[in-house]
């Protein structure tokens, strides 16, 4: 899971309340919703929001502007092969989350989220929505690639998936996620493309 969720300073009780009350906000304010071929405005947004340390996080590689064969790759979504499923706030695109197929019933996830709006549980939303699309298309399990310094994002998919393996590479880690259980009945994503 290439990921662009970077760590906060959350080491005080006072910061902690805060973020409680951002998640209860990021909770009342934001929607999600599945991406479609047509929604490159909205990859061209959320990219725009990423400083180049939370690209670098994303792409594992100095990223200043997206390539148009990577373009096209992101904006490839089929609603099964390749799902990307967006956060927006007030319509303005915040974060977006893909699983592309890798068959046997695997999956890779990544996910990304605007500089702005991280540390807020924007991420967090996102792999839960991200979680209840891998049940209902029937994954067994995703796969990700987080790099070791990207503590904040590991700790998000802790917090929604049972992780039933983490090898070292390098400066990488490599995730085995298990997609557990049954979709959440009020789905957060709307308007999933058949």
């Amino acid at each position: 899971m290439n990921a662009a969720i970077t760590p906060t300073d959350d080491s005080t009780a006072h910061r902690d309340a805060e973020s409680d009350a951002a998640t209860t906000a990021v909770d009342r304010l934001v929607r999600i919703r599945e991406l479609g071929p047509d929604d490159g405005d909205v990859v061209d947004v959320v990219f725009a929001g990423l400083s180049s340390h939370s690209r670098y996080l994303r792409f594992q590689a100095p990223v200043t502007e997206l390539s148009a064969a990577t373009r096209r790759s992101l904006t490839a979504l089929d609603g099964r092969t390749h799902v990307a499923l967006a956060a927006f706030t007030q319509g303005d695109p915040i974060g977006i989350v893909r699983i592309m197929d890798l068959d046997d019933g695997r999956g890779e996830l990544a996910v990304e989220v605007v500089d702005r709006w991280q540390g807020c549980g924007v991420g967090t939303r996102l792999l839960h929505a991200a979680r209840d699309r891998a049940v209902e298309l029937g994954y067994r399990e995703l796969v990700g690639e987080v790099l070791v310094v990207n503590a904040a994002a590991y700790a998000a998919v802790r917090r929604v998936f049972r992780i039933t393996r983490v090898r070292r590479h390098g400066s990488e880690l490599m995730l085995s996620i298990a997609v557990e259980g049954e979709p959440a009945s009020a789905s957060p994503v709307q308007g999933l493309v058949a």
